[in-house]
């Protein structure tokens, strides 16, 4: 039989190299990866010519003066969350007071909150947290006056939780553990905040702003810490103190 003439087909296939990277290609990754580090530690070192590495003096200045601008910022702003949390928590406070007394005395015949009052307490507290939210992380003394800050409207809030509880509460003997748990959380909540407030007061006084006292009303005896002597504003720079 004849043979048939068949034409050859090309194999176009790629040939996928699978050589393993030579050593000259490692040391050439590993040269760029040290140009890199090299180039980044130029901006804040000099490289002088008998191999010492000496500080660039200029730009450690500016990122020392970048991060204190920063310092003296969060410090304003968590002044001002402060004041305004602090506004709105008074009558909530004083209310408590008033329903719950500190000494353990029954409050005045017929003036007991009501429960839309309370539920006004609630929306209070509800409404200060917010102002504690969202808040950039800092130094770590403004880290602990702002946590102080955060717990003790916490702490406030379910104090006004367990009053609310009270009122509802049909037993006496509920009742009266419910009002006396209000009452030790409200306690609490004031001593908690005295402490970052006064953390606060340092954190102000370092920034130039000068003494910031934003203390919530304590009873005595409750262990709450108290606002040194000096008045507000007393201390700040003179390009600084103008929150007050």
């Amino acid at each position: 039989m004849p043979t048939e003439n068949r034409r050859s087909t090309p194999d176009t296939t790629e040939e996928v190299s699978t050589a393993t990277a030579s050593p000259a290609t490692w040391w050439l990754t590993a040269g760029a990866l040290v140009l890199v580090g090299a180039v980044v530690a130029a901006a804040v070192f000099f490289f002088t010519g008998d191999d010492t590495v000496t500080p660039d003096s200029g730009r450690v200045a500016e990122l020392e003066a970048s991060a204190g601008e920063r310092d003296v910022a969060q410090v304003e702003e968590l002044v001002q969350q402060t004041r305004t949390a602090h506004e709105e928590l008074l009558p909530v406070v004083e209310s408590l007071d008033g329903a719950v007394p500190a000494n353990g005395s029954a409050p005045p015949a017929g003036e007991e909150p009501g429960a839309d009052e309370v539920d006004d307490w609630l929306a209070t507290t509800e409404g200060a947290a917010e102002h504690f939210e969202n808040v950039p992380s800092g130094e770590t003394d403004y880290n602990v006056a702002h946590a102080g800050m955060a717990n003790s409207v916490d702490l406030l809030g379910s104090a006004v939780v367990a009053y609310a509880g009270a009122l509802e509460a049909e037993d006496e003997g509920l009742r009266t553990e419910m009002t006396e748990l209000a009452g030790d959380l409200r306690t609490q909540a004031v001593r908690s905040w005295s402490v970052a407030a006064t953390q606060l007061d340092v954190l102000s006084l370092e920034a130039g702003h000068g003494h910031v006292h934003l203390y919530l009303p304590a009873a005595p005896g409750s262990g709450a810490l108290e606002p040194d002597p000096a008045e507000d504003g007393d201390g700040a720079a003179e390009d600084g103190g103008h929150d007050h």
